[in-house]
């Protein structure tokens, strides 16, 4: 199920490989693609606990996939802004950055993942899954860095806020009456 789920989550790089020749703009699709894939397969790794604690379904085994995959996404992203878009002139890396300040959110949502990815093994994990709460900062900041870098905001920017709001609350809700 796992090697499927692995497919299925790449199929839309594959797509967007395929139509680089024909797009108008090529950068632009990419940074849609890897944007968009990063904050679907960051919000689907916290659906397994969702799931889990309301439906009583356990899919806890695909959230740590989910989450890598997210951050492969992430680091693609983060990849075509310094290599395709600013050609590794990090000056302009960091002109753009003082223009455009949704580019410091996304960064440290970015950093946040690839800390949670680097301690994601069997054995850090035991020492640093407390830190890995950090994913519900990382996704709080990847969709307002997506909503700020939106010239226009649509239904689909609306539907993930939307998804973010209902994990992100009902996680809130459960903290708070595990509390009381």
């Amino acid at each position: 199920m796992k090697i499927f789920l692995i497919l299925v989550a790449l199929l839309p790089l594959g797509v967007a490989y395929f139509r680089l020749d024909s797009a108008i703009d090529p950068i632009k699709m990419l940074y849609s693609t890897t944007g968009i894939g990063s904050i679907v397969l960051l919000l689907l790794s916290l659906f397994p606990s969702f799931c889990k604690r309301i439906c009583h379904i356990n899919q806890l085994r695909y959230r740590k996939t989910l989450g890598l995959l997210s951050f492969l996404y992430a680091l693609l992203h983060v990849s075509v802004f310094i290599v395709l878009d600013s050609e590794c002139d990090f000056v302009s890396i960091f002109e753009k950055s003082l223009k455009k300040p949704f580019i410091y959110i996304g960064l440290i949502a970015f950093m946040i993942m690839l800390l949670m990815a680097l301690t994601s093994t069997k054995r850090s994990f035991a020492r640093f899954s407390k830190y890995h709460k950090a994913v519900y900062l990382a996704l709080v900041l990847a969709l307002v860095h997506s909503f700020w870098a939106q010239k226009v905001a649509g239904v689909f920017e609306y539907s993930i806020i939307f998804m973010g709001i209902v994990l992100l609350g009902e996680r809130v809700w459960v903290k708070m009456h595990n509390s009381l």
